[in-house]
């Protein structure tokens, strides 16, 4: 059941020229204090991302999204379907101006993807199949996953879709899968599994710490060299 609608908390903040020498990411300390205020009121955090220029927009709650800056066609979709009380769950940018936008079901809203990208989502949605999460890294390679424990790929490396294959056959839940941007990539699955390459040691402390304490892990982002973890639903580990 939807909540009623949910304001973002900014909708749109303010464009923020400055990018910070250290994290390549915009405003980074509005970025923290957005992330607390949202795991304060116990909302689930859906998505973190970056656009091509370092902007940060968070998708949260049922149809929540708090961003910087972003392109006036993404902006327009997301006050669209806030105003339509339609969920928003995942959002990712491809190459120097794409994106793609994940609401509801199966529904998709994209720009300027590569026809790889497009195809797979069409196929997806032409199944009824529920479209959960999109992962990219090098502008060239992508995962979707959709359905319980099933994925859409293209041009991924061997070692992570082993991993997924290997998920699939024991049919358990796949709840999220992030890249860096080397190809580094970490996957949440069942009720507190994961998978990871490469990525960094402070990170998997945080992993394994989690589950050892009896935590859930529901969901990860990169964001330059900055990770996020989501866990308990609402919370946060991050090393921002």
């Amino acid at each position: 059941m939807k909540t009623k609608k949910l304001f973002p908390l900014f909708l749109i903040l303010f464009s923020f020229s400055f990018l910070s020498a250290q994290t390549g990411i915009n405003n980074v300390e509005l970025l923290k204090s957005e992330l607390d205020t949202i795991s304060k009121q116990k909302l689930p955090i859906n998505s973190v991302t970056l656009n091509q220029k370092g902007d940060w927009i968070i998708l949260y709650g049922d149809i929540g999204y708090s961003f910087i800056s972003m392109p006036e066609k993404l902006t327009k979709k997301l006050d669209t379907l806030n105003k339509q009380q339609i969920s928003v769950k995942d959002i990712d940018f491809i190459g120097k101006s794409a994106w793609v936008l994940l609401s509801e079901q199966n529904a998709f809203y994209t720009d300027s993807v590569s026809s790889k990208v497009l195809s797979g989502l069409k196929k997806i949605n032409n199944r009824g199949e529920e479209i959960k999460t999109i992962a990219t890294y090098s502008d060239n390679s992508l995962a979707i996953i959709y359905g319980k424990c099933y994925y859409y790929t293209y041009n991924l490396n061997a070692r992570v879709k082993t991993k997924l294959d290997n998920i699939r056959g024991r049919q358990q839940n796949i709840k999220s899968i992030a890249f860096t941007d080397d190809g580094a990539w970490v996957i949440f699955y069942a009720q507190k599994g994961f998978s990871y390459y490469n990525i960094p040691v402070q990170m998997v402390k945080k992993i394994k710490a989690l589950v050892q304490n009896g935590s859930e892990l529901e969901r990860v982002f990169f964001l330059k060299d900055k990770w996020i973890i989501i866990y308990d639903q609402y919370k946060i580990a991050s090393n921002l």
